[in-house]
């Protein structure tokens, strides 16, 4: 439970709900259905910040390659390669 990155205070709620038996069944699928759309916000979180990182390290290949950036400033965000456009997007949304 550790692993699911329960905090101690609430491993010890669902050990107590444990030794109350099934009736805390709802309790103990909330908790983890809680811990699960939490894990879910931070993945998606982690993959817009992934996505910044591949976006600069692609923008600074080619600024390396053209000597300065003013290509690239004309082509953010509509001139921007398929692929670029879309890792852009991501990095970009709220």
């Amino acid at each position: 439970m550790k692993k699911a990155g329960m905090e101690i205070k609430d491993i010890r709620q669902f050990m107590d709900w444990c030794s109350e038996g099934s009736s805390t069944y709802p309790q103990r699928k909330a908790m983890f259905e809680e811990r699960k759309a939490h894990m879910e916000a931070e993945i998606a979180r982690m993959n817009r910040t992934l996505d910044m990182l591949k976006f600069k390290c692609w923008y600074y290949e080619q600024a390396i390659r053209d000597g300065n950036e003013e290509k690239l400033a004309a082509m953010i965000p509509d001139e921007l390669p398929k692929d670029i456009r879309a890792i852009y997007d991501s990095s970009h949304e709220k």
